[in-house]
Order: structure tokens, then C-alpha cells, then sequence
């Protein structure tokens, strides 16, 4: 059985043993780097080269260049809005905007979907791919569907047949309340 001194060298030793280790794991680790072409990158740890990595991936820049419909259904309102990645409003219109529908009711189902539609029609002249579509509104799925259709078909147009959807999905960020606010206490009689 060692004594306690033995042991303490033994720590000892191993230590020096590992710092050795570490130092050869860096001497390869940097003829690797040097190996592949990446010398000025640093260590594979470097934020620097994950990011450079990134920027080439194909992925990564298509989306970058993904735009945005923000669909808000209303009571009384529809606001439909193309904006791109960072946030930046390309084209919008409401259900009052429209030409067609000033001073007729504008919280019809036509209404929301003719504004959609003539949101669909600038989105396709401005040239745009694909979006992502975020619908808000706390009402009925029907309506909402009838607003992501009309859309899509603004943005085909008429003449145009099977082409492929310009969406390439659909999140509904509609708040839902968790059992709501706390009541205020009853009163006494």
C-alpha cells in the first residue's frame, strides 16, 4: 500500500504528465489548422470561424432573405402586412384602404379576404419567393383559412395554373389566455 508522500508525488506527476499532454494537443491542433488552410481562423473554438461557416451555408442565407406576412384579424379590422426578415415593412394594406370598400362594412369575411388578395398582388410584383405566414386574431379558423387561401391566390394570379405555394408554412401567434386575469374580490353584503 503506497504512503501518503507517494501519493502526493504521484498528484504531482500526473499533473506534469497532462500538462505535457496539452501542449502536444495544441502543437496538433495548430498543424492541423495550418493543414486544412485555416491558420488565420485560430482554434476550431473560434466564434470567428463558426461564423464564417455559417455565412457560406445555403441555408443560412436563404433565411436571411425569408420574408414575412403578418396577418392581424380584428373584430371590426383586417391589417395584412409583408415585412422581410428584420422587420421592415415592404407593403401593407387594410380592409379601409381598399378603394372598393370605403364606406361599406369592413369587418365582413369579402373584406378581409379582398384585402388579403390585394396584398398578395403587390407581394408578387415586388418580386418576392416565399414567406412565412403569421396569422393573429382570436376568430374563427374558417376565417382565417379563407384569408391564407385569398392571399395565396392574389399572389398566383389568374392566368397562372398549378404553381408551386409561395408559403412555405403557417404559424398562428394568437395570445391565448391562461385561465385569464384574478377576479376582483366579491363584494360583502
Amino acid at each position: 500500500m503506497p504512503t501518503f508522500n507517494q501519493l502526493i508525488h504521484h498528484g504531482r506527476e500526473e499533473k506534469r504528465r497532462t500538462d505535457r499532454t496539452r501542449a502536444l494537443d495544441q502543437e496538433k491542433t495548430t498543424a492541423e489548422t495550418d493543414r486544412l488552410g485555416l491558420a488565420g481562423a485560430g482554434s476550431f473554438k473560434s466564434i470567428n470561424f463558426v461564423q464564417s461557416i455559417l455565412e457560406e451555408d445555403e441555408q443560412c442565407s436563404r433565411k436571411k432573405n425569408i420574408n414575412f406576412v403578418h396577418v392581424l384579424l380584428i373584430k371590426k379590422k383586417t391589417f395584412v402586412t409583408v415585412t422581410d426578415a428584420k422587420g421592415n415593412k415592404k407593403t401593407g394594406a387594410s380592409a379601409g384602404c381598399l378603394e372598393e370598400r370605403k364606406g361599406r362594412s369592413r369587418l365582413s369575411r369579402y373584406a378581409a379576404e379582398a384585402t388579403a388578395e390585394h396584398v398578395g398582388r403587390s407581394a408578387r410584383k415586388m418580386g418576392l419567393k416565399s414567406v412565412v405566414m403569421k396569422v393573429k386574431g382570436s376568430t374563427f379558423f374558417r376565417k382565417k383559412k379563407k384569408v391564407i387561401l385569398s392571399w395565396r391566390e392574389g399572389f398566383r394570379g389568374e392566368g397562372v395554373g398549378a404553381k408551386r405555394s409561395p408559403i412555405m408554412y403557417i404559424h398562428d401567434v394568437t395570445q391565448l389566455s391562461h385561465n385569464g386575469c384574478r377576479l376582483p374580490k366579491k363584494r360583502r353584503v
